[in-house]
């Protein structure tokens, strides 16, 4: 934010200085302005004031009734694409059959999937009701892994991963949409935070069901108990599905549980965020500006970076613990419950720093510290009864690099503005994502079991990269803020900031009230 004495924010909560502007004018300002957005248009009063506290009740509203939902989609959809890592050591990889790499190939295929469905997806995302499209995507899902539990052979596995990743390419562009649409911009590191660190929360149920399942050691009505296990999951996908179907709202405009004055007053909290509600014409221009800035494809780094080392770590945290560590099948298995606690802590810590600080870039840069140590660690610690406890705790350290992905979609979700433009945005940097993960697994090469020490050696050179990325982005956002208040900047030093045009679908760059998340 602007380092000058005063600043002019009608963000439609009762926080500007008396006197400071003449509401009049600020009237026809904002008069002279069409409302472009599709969702938004009937919705829209300029005019209307958001106290503090109105605000805070209107958010715990959305808590309620939105949050919960959105968490259920995403723990649904972690444990349908994770369902493979605690089989791996259950026996499913001698009834498939798989060889070689054949079982990194698996989670290649599912984020190849993501790859090829993302530009589809995002422009189903602008155009259809999103709580709809999530909840269809779902029951699709549930089926596929319903088909992947009797599967006993490596063609069809390959097949059903590959689909499942191209239908789970829409939760992330629909979840990140509905954040928001529902919250503003300082609420939104939080949210992100709570249903994202919901892939923690999968991971530990997972284990817990992988352990329950791993004694059904004979064949129980025909099915191994890996297969038990995949069964439920898609069941308590299917369930998911019918839920975020029917009560997810596909925007506020849209909430049965909403007055029509009430829309009206949830339209309008979120006008500061600068981003509208949702609208559905395609504009080659914001297509071009996307192209055209740099800040698009740091994004693309960012997220590519990210998931080149937690991709890897995901899909191979069950085979590490089991062999590189020495641990039993069982063992590992009730090991894998505190990565999932892990996560969920990491997340929501990253998520505190960054509201309290508003350094997200910066926090992002000290979260890779610790896999710089739990990694050295692994590397210079030999696997033996005694050092087993020193390894399982580095890898743990390991984990906390995956808290920057909600801070990396909150700079891609905070950051963009323009319907198309972030349709674009968001397809290349879940592209980046999934390309990410696609890779990750692959650089375990099987000749490099069971430490894979060559693999920790690449992960440092990306914990670089990713470094001098998330720099040379910082003084990107901040030259273009310094710009923006300059020019809204009068000679008494105050920044006058309307918001005016938060519903006329405009870019980040073309809306002079923009300001970037740093």
């Amino acid at each position: 934010m602007s380092k000058k004495d005063d600043i002019i924010d009608t963000q439609h909560f009762e926080t500007a200085p008396d006197g400071q502007f003449d509401d009049d004018v600020l009237k026809a300002d904002r008069d002279r302005h069409e409302v472009a957005d599709d969702e938004a248009r009937n919705y829209v009063d300029p005019d209307l004031v958001i106290s503090e506290a109105e605000s805070k009740r209107m958010r715990r509203r959305i808590h309620r009734r939105v949050l919960p939902l959105m968490c259920l989609a995403y723990i649904a959809q972690a444990m349908d694409k994770g369902t493979l890592g605690p089989a791996s050591i259950m026996g499913w990889i001698d009834d498939v059959g798989a060889k070689g790499n054949q079982y990194a190939l698996t989670s290649t295929l599912l984020w190849c999937g993501i790859i090829v469905g993302e530009p589809i997806a995002n422009q189903l995302v602008r155009r259809f009701p999103l709580g709809k499209l999530l909840g269809s995507a779902m029951i699709i899902w549930s089926g596929l892994l319903m088909g992947l539990t009797f599967s006993l052979s490596v063609p069809p596995v390959f097949a059903i991963r590959f689909l499942l990743g191209f239908f789970e390419s829409l939760f992330g562009p629909v979840l990140l949409s509905i954040t928001v649409q529902w919250y503003l911009k300082d609420e939104q590191p939080f949210v992100s935070s709570v249903w994202q660190s919901m892939l923690g929360a999968s991971s530990a149920v997972m284990s817990l069901l992988a352990y329950a399942f791993y004694h059904l050691t004979n064949k129980r009505g025909g099915l191994h108990g890996w297969q038990w296990m995949t069964l439920t999951i898609s069941l308590f996908s299917f369930f998911s599905a019918v839920m975020t179907f029917l009560f997810l709202p596909d925007s506020p405009t849209r909430a049965r549980w909403l007055t029509e004055e009430e829309k009206t007053r949830f339209v309008e909290r979120v006008r500061s965020n600068n981003q509208g509600i949702k609208h559905k014409e395609f504009k080659k221009a914001q297509i071009f500006e996307a192209i055209s800035d740099p800040y698009t494809y740091l994004l693309f780094l960012l997220a590519f970076f990210n998931t080149l080392v937690v991709g890897g770590i995901n899909t191979f945290n069950a085979i590490l613990i089991n062999q590189a560590f020495g641990f039993s099948v069982l063992d590992s298995q009730l090991l894998s419950i505190p990565l999932g606690a892990a996560v969920i802590l990491t997340y929501l810590l990253q998520a505190y720093l960054v509201t309290k600080t508003k350094q997200t870039l910066l926090v992002m840069i000290c979260t890779v510290i610790p896999n710089i140590v739990g990694t050295i660690m692994l590397i210079c610690i030999a696997p033996g009864d005694k050092t087993r406890g020193v390894l399982i705790f580095g890898f743990y350290l390991m984990q906390f690099f995956q808290s920057c992905n909600p801070s990396i979609f909150l700079m891609l979700s905070r950051n963009s503005a323009g319907q198309t433009k972030k349709s674009f945005t968001y397809a290349t940097t879940y592209i980046a994502w999934a390309g990410g993960n696609s890779v990750a697994p692959n650089l375990f090469q099987a000749r490099w079991a069971k430490r894979y020490l060559p693999s920790l050696y690449i992960h440092l050179g990306i914990y670089g990269a990713f470094i001098i990325t998330c720099l040379v982005t910082r003084i990107l956002l901040v030259r273009r803020n310094n710009k923006k208040i300059a020019a809204q900047t009068n000679e008494d030093g105050t920044v006058v900031n309307f918001n005016a045009r938060a519903f006329e679908d405009l870019t980040d760059l073309e809306n002079p009230d923009f300001r970037y998340s740093i």
